[in-house]
């Protein structure tokens, strides 16, 4: 099971698209009801993790299935594995 899941983390690695900002992610694309951010120079699908915010640490709604906060435009986001 661990390999597995070491397996999947690899795969999503190589085929993932860089960008500096998110008007560069051209081929990502996100479900209904989340928006595409570049996250740590990666294209990453978010959805809405609640409150504004100023920085991450504001956010203090948990993301689900261990997801990272993240504050995007003054809105707390989830990134969607």
């Amino acid at each position: 099971m661990k390999t597995l899941f070491v397996l999947a983390v690899l795969i999503a690695a190589v085929y993932s698209e860089n960008c500096r900002r998110h008007d560069d992610c051209t081929t990502t694309t996100c479900g209904t009801g989340s928006e595409i951010h570049c996250i740590f120079h990666t294209c990453t699908c978010t959805t809405a993790g609640g409150a504004t915010c100023t920085m991450a640490s504001d956010c203090h709604d948990r993301c689900t299935f261990g997801r990272q906060h993240h504050c995007i435009d003054g809105h707390c986001r989830c990134t969607i594995l």
